[in-house]
């Protein structure tokens, strides 16, 4: 049964603030987060918000998220805005991705627009007419290089990793720069960070500039609502970090990398509510959410928020459209991300 799909456009009255998996998520920097659908071709089995497995899936009108991004960057100001494509779930899967990037270019002060995807989509096509829509720079999940152990990790039997390398070359001869963002998983994939590590170097070796070509190793962290690989465990970020700087030495390379690598710096944030944790808020119930207890509520026209309900409630789809009160269980001051708690 395929999941259903539901279509986010201002007649929806759901908004793009607030709620963590659709909409724009504003860090108080200059780079603003677009994450304009939840659907994804993986069932990764360490998806730290179980992409793939979603009972209803969400995509964005473009002019929707056009009409909003216009108004944030005119409260950041018009210099040096980088647009990053981070969905969950698979960019590439977005039927106006391209559309809308070049409408995107049009908006005063936007320098960069970059994207993640786990490249697997990527074709010669594809690659093609990103550079003509002149993306600066994709970010790919790639998490080892041998076919075995990137198909178990992704849980995909048939993962091509050859014609990834290949569309990997294909972007590198392009004007679209290439970050590999392998995620460190302590015991299980050792080996495989080293190998990349090595790919890392010897494309540099062959031409392609620090630039063209980087690695930003990650941290492998686990959610409530995400997938966990059996008998890994996360590190501490001391561990993390004391481990990446050992491999720096042994390859002279560097891979800690911050915000200054990127650019990133501090700009105002486009819009804040003065909300805590276990505040109580009135708000409206707009749509069903992701999950069978998960919703999407209304605190005003700017401001969503992500609301559980407690499983015990019957019919929970009765709630659509009703105004109630919930408890704030979660207040994400850093970017805003809000979630309530409302049980019977």
């Amino acid at each position: 049964m395929n999941p259903e799909i539901i279509y986010v456009d201002e007649n929806s009255e759901i908004p793009l603030f607030g709620v963590d998996f659709i909409g724009i998520i504003d860090r108080g920097t200059n780079v603003i987060e677009l994450k304009p659908l939840t659907l994804c071709n993986l069932k990764c089995k360490y998806c730290f918000v179980s992409a793939g497995d979603y009972k209803t899936n969400f995509l964005i009108d473009p002019d929707y998220l056009i009409t909003n991004l216009r108004n944030i960057v005119e409260v950041k100001g018009h210099y040096k805005i980088e647009i990053h494509f981070a969905p969950y779930g698979e960019i590439l899967l977005y039927p106006n991705l391209f559309d809308l990037i070049k409408i995107i270019w049009n908006i005063k002060g936007i320098e960069t627009i970059s994207l993640q995807t786990n490249g697997l989509l990527l074709d010669e096509e594809k690659i093609r007419k990103l550079e003509e829509v002149k993306v600066t720079r994709i970010n790919i999940s790639l998490n080892s290089l041998n076919k075995e152990k990137a198909s178990f990790l992704t849980n995909k039997k048939d993962y091509d990793i050859e014609n990834l390398i290949k569309n990997i070359s294909l972007l590198l001869d392009s004007n679209i720069d290439v970050l590999i963002a392998p995620v460190w998983f302590p015991g299980e994939n050792d080996n495989d960070i080293e190998e990349i590590i090595r790919f890392i170097i010897d494309l540099r070796k062959a031409g392609y500039s620090d630039k063209k070509i980087q690695i930003g190793i990650q941290k492998y962290l686990i959610y409530k609502t995400g997938r966990k690989l059996k008998k890994i465990r996360p590190k501490s970020w001391g561990y993390f970090y004391h481990q990446l700087s050992i491999l720096e030495k042994i390859y002279n390379i560097k891979l800690k990398l911050g915000p200054l690598d990127f650019g990133i710096h501090k700009r105002n944030t486009a819009a804040s509510l003065n909300i805590r944790k276990n505040d109580s808020i009135r708000l409206k119930v707009i749509s069903k959410g992701r999950w069978k207890n998960e919703f999407i509520g209304k605190i005003n026209e700017n401001f969503g928020i992500k609301l559980l309900v407690n499983k015990s409630i019957i019919a929970p789809e009765k709630l659509i459209g009703k105004e109630i009160v919930a408890r704030i269980i979660k207040a994400n001051y850093k970017d805003n991300i809000l979630t309530a708690f409302f049980s019977i």
